[in-house]
């Protein structure tokens, strides 16, 4: 596919403390220039590229929100091959026009392509009204609300979140294929939540064969065969993560491991509300502004360094990705891309 020969915003990301491989970026579009909102003139985000600046090679893109009247929108974008932990790598992401052709979910640099296949589901939560919350994998285990929530479609971290609060029973699920449930093998859960005002309420996050949970003191467990791991949540808004692998489970808040053990399988029976092979969200007692947002789940063991690295980029993208710069290209010119590359190299 041919780049457009069109302006685009460029910026350089903070590196990895370690190389990562087929890293999934995610860019907050309200940060774009001025000159990238004017040159967007249609409301359809799949109209849109993105490409790493050398190359320029085009990468997969997720649209995941983009409101063109409002200027405001979140992009996921997976860095193809090595992301290095040194070096300079740059982004460059083109607005969406009609002139473009619109990338089918499947195509090579579409939708179902912005994510490794390790990556079972993720609920960005941005639902904003309904019942259904978009599985962004290829894998299309969409999210369904059950219960009535006082106001379940809130603002989050990550643009909306998912709150609970008013109704005991409510619950976010979906049924997952068994050949994508963990049993005893590797698994990441990722996700960005907020403790609970009210001592007695709680949230938590189950695919039946464990469970993460907020409980009355505040504190972050998960369920264990022989005994639970726990750690302090803070108050306010945490990032969450949890990877088990063959040596054990570990619990990371804001980047950080906190908490470790050495088991390797979880007894989630204790909870009898969630809901057993699937992927679940519960509220219970009320959770008084409880609100998870970003769900995801790998069937892989994530490292420490691409653990860090979401943290980074979704809890701060002004430090992230610093200023978008915009590059403007000549009105009714056209560039082949490789050409392109080299023109703007050569007037920077």
């Amino acid at each position: 596919m041919t780049l457009p020969s069109s302006t685009y915003d460029t910026a350089t990301m903070v590196n990895p403390g370690s190389s990562l491989t087929d890293f999934t970026l995610i860019v907050d579009l309200s940060r774009m220039s001025a000159a990238w909102w004017t040159a967007v003139d249609t409301s359809d985000g799949t109209k849109g590229r993105a490409a790493k600046d050398s190359g320029p090679t085009e990468l997969a893109c997720d649209w995941i929100d983009f409101d063109s009247v409002n200027e405001t929108g979140w992009l996921r974008v997976k860095w193809s091959g090595t992301l290095a932990s040194s070096g300079t790598q740059t982004l460059r992401v083109y607005p969406p026009q009609a002139a473009n052709a619109s990338v089918a979910a499947s195509a090579t640099y579409g939708s179902d392509n912005a994510y490794d296949s390790d990556w079972t589901v993720y609920w960005p939560m941005e639902a904003g009204s309904g019942t259904t919350e978009t599985d962004r994998t290829s894998n299309g285990f969409d999210g369904t609300l059950t219960g009535t929530p006082t106001s379940p479609w809130v603002s989050g971290k990550v643009g909306g979140a998912l709150d609970l609060t008013g109704d005991f029973s409510a619950v976010m699920s979906t049924a997952l294929d068994s050949g994508l449930l963990p049993g005893t093998g590797p698994f990441t859960v990722i996700c960005w939540g907020q403790k609970p005002t009210n001592g007695d309420a709680y949230w938590g996050i189950s695919n039946g064969l464990f469970s993460l949970y907020t409980i009355s003191s505040g504190n972050l467990r998960l369920d264990g065969i022989s005994s639970n791991l726990e750690t302090t949540l803070a108050s306010g808004t945490s990032h969450i993560a949890v990877v088990r692998d063959a040596s054990g489970r570990a619990i990371y808040i804001n980047g950080s491991s906190v908490a470790t053990d050495a088991q390797t399988g979880e007894d989630a029976s204790s909870n009898g509300y969630f809901v057993g092979g699937a992927i679940s969200i519960s509220g219970q007692r009320s959770m008084e502004n409880g609100w998870v947002d970003d769900l995801q789940f790998h069937l892989t063991d994530r490292s420490s360094a691409w653990i860090e690295h979401e943290y980074e980029q979704t809890n701060d993208q002004a430090t992230f990705w610093g200023t978008w710069t915009n590059v403007p290209v000549a009105a009714g010119i056209s560039i082949p891309v490789v050409m392109h590359h080299r023109r703007m190299m050569g007037v920077s």
